[in-house]
């Protein structure tokens, strides 16, 4: 589908195309309200400032709370101080005026949407819950989150770990789109379980994630429990304290142009891997430790890799080596398999440091991996077998040096 086509149905969605809603109704920071019935819920009718100082909480889930199934509780331009988690339920959108992008520390902090308080208390700046735990009437699907940003920068550096986005439990087809989630203590966007669901641990699947940045997070970027059945388009970590992705059963997902760099740890740790998953011009650079790290003992499970490109990984806290590769594998079972492929050495970005990856792939104890076709590069070798492999091929088609 076209980028118009999807631009139609969304605004169709929206009730925007038939409703008569002026724009500067939506994107504007004033409270004039939208009409009714094109479904939007200004926070700022139920008492929200957006002013950078007051305590909105009350104000803003007030205004989800107010959200019939289908509804958008919107957020005019503003900076919405939090101090305990807003909750989203089922068939409810949350829809800020604008996402920020990548940036450093110390730059200046988004000029719209949540920045909680230094006083926060609570897991996650924005809660999804299922429908047991949220005490809802309906299954938990659907809840959406639109052209936000998140900024944890007043956060407590030393107090406890708090996530910018996490859904628990059940819940199928969240969506984020065009989201930003900035400099939180815990984990940017985490899906966790609810183990106490009825007939066993449940967690979110069937995830829709588009133009998602995630930036100078405390503990991982992404995390990625059981949601199988998802697909993830330009998404973005940068500079998180862990991994950039962490992935512990996204089978039967997609993946494009999504990317890893400057984590402290492995740009993609894959942990397990059951039925398929799909990499399509996904990116690393300058990781700490392995680009793209897979250890899933799934036997039947495969990973694709295609048009692939792991730069500068490896990094080791600056001194290099470790034995760390762009693609590293190790007790695998699953097949892994790359199409185009390119890994590359490099040093920081004014050609100061010490040049990584050590290896370019390197697979050590694992059932099946093979290379197809690519260029491969590493300090010390850009291929390194290990001990205890039982398939790693390298094709005619990938070249070396």
């Amino acid at each position: 589908m076209s980028w118009n086509s999807r631009r139609s149905v969304l605004r169709s969605a929206l009730g925007v195309g038939g409703a008569a809603v002026a724009a500067t109704t939506i994107s504007a920071g004033d409270a004039v309200a939208a009409p009714a019935d094109a479904g939007w819920v200004n926070v700022k009718d139920h008492g929200a400032k957006g002013d950078g100082t007051t305590d909105d909480t009350a104000a803003l889930q007030a205004a989800l709370d107010a959200c019939q199934p289908g509804n958008i509780a919107v957020l005019p331009a503003g900076v919405y101080r939090t101090s305990a988690p807003l909750r989203i339920g089922p068939y409810v959108t949350l829809q800020g005026s604008h996402a920020g992008g990548e940036s450093q520390p110390g730059d200046q902090n988004p000029v719209v949407g949540i920045r909680p308080l230094p006083s926060f208390k609570g897991n996650a700046v924005v809660e999804v819950l299922d429908q047991q735990l949220g005490g809802y009437s309906l299954k938990a699907n659907a809840q959406r989150i639109f052209s936000l940003s998140i900024d944890g920068s007043d956060l407590p550096r030393t107090g406890a770990e708090i996530d910018g986005i996490r859904a628990t439990g059940q819940i199928q087809h969240m969506q984020l789109r065009d989201v930003h989630v900035r400099a939180v203590t815990g984990i940017g966007v985490n899906t966790w379980y609810n183990f106490n669901a009825t007939g066993g641990p449940q967690a979110p699947f069937c995830l829709h994630y588009d133009r998602v940045s995630v930036l100078w997070t405390g503990s991982h970027g992404i995390v990625l429990n059981n949601s199988t059945d998802s697909d993830f388009h330009d998404v973005y970590v940068l500079g998180v304290g862990g991994c950039g992705w962490w992935m512990s059963g996204a089978g039967n997902s997609s993946f494009t142009s999504c990317r890893a760099e400057w984590s402290k740890l492995h740009g993609f740790d894959i942990e397990s891997v059951p039925g398929v998953i799909k990499m399509v011009a996904c990116s690393t650079d300058r990781n700490g430790w392995h680009g793209m790290y897979v250890h899933a003992t799934d036997t039947t499970g495969v990973l694709l890799l295609s048009a692939t490109q792991l730069t500068r990984d490896g990094k080791n806290g600056g001194s290099g080596g470790g034995g760390y590769a762009g693609l590293g594998v190790a007790s695998s079972q699953c097949k892994v398999m790359a199409d185009g492929l390119v890994v590359l050495t490099g040093k920081d970005d004014d050609g100061t440091g010490v040049a990584s990856p050590q290896y370019g792939v390197k697979a050590d104890n694992s059932a099946y991996v093979v290379v197809n076709s690519g260029h491969l590069q590493g300090v010390t070798s850009p291929w390194q077998s290990g001990s205890g492999n039982t398939k790693f091929v390298k094709g005619t088609l990938v070249g070396t040096g």
